[in-house]
């Protein structure tokens, strides 16, 4: 569903620090209990930056709500880590709601984005490597779980995540 109040619009390298706020407002929330503390504590100042390729890929956007960002996310068909192209496979990319726009249908919107233009692009399956606690965000919109996994964030700092798909044809 089309939300209106949220407009969304590719970023660009000059959007590298409102994506960076983005992400420092948001990753921290992701301690809710599902990992341990002392490795998102470590993981955290590497996941909260910015990506300057994705700012540069086209397919990397920013959801304003209200004149306020209000979330960022994008799809690659490069595989995160490895930039290894599969034909016909997207993968979602440094997902993120600020907190204060959080259950607003912000990365629905997002997501929606990404998904339509992955579509058009000729992508047939789009792959997720979910952190925990957005496993079930991924879920409801028709993602399903691959197997667990482990991202590496930074030199010897990994995350557990959980690798999704969607069919998308």
């Amino acid at each position: 569903m089309d939300n209106p109040a949220i407009a969304i619009r590719p970023a660009v390298p000059d959007d590298n620090d409102l994506v960076t706020a983005i992400l420092a407002a948001a990753y921290p929330k992701l301690d809710d209990g599902s990992y341990d503390r002392g490795r998102l504590s470590e993981a955290l100042p590497m996941m909260s930056k910015a990506n300057p390729r994705l700012l540069a890929s086209g397919s990397y956007f920013i959801a304003m709500s209200a004149g306020e960002p209000a979330g960022c996310g994008g799809w690659t068909p490069e595989t995160p880590g490895t930039g290894t192209v599969e034909p016909g496979v997207g993968h979602i990319r440094h997902f993120a709601t600020h907190p204060d726009h959080l259950r607003k249908g912000v990365a629905q919107a997002l997501l929606r984005r990404c998904l339509d233009e992955a579509l058009a692009a000729g992508v047939k399956l789009m792959r997720s490597q979910s952190t925990l606690p957005a496993q079930k965000f991924y879920a409801s919109a028709g993602f399903s779980k691959v197997r667990d996994i482990e991202v590496a964030m930074g030199p010897g700092v990994m995350l557990p995540a959980v690798e999704m798909e969607l069919r998308l044809d």
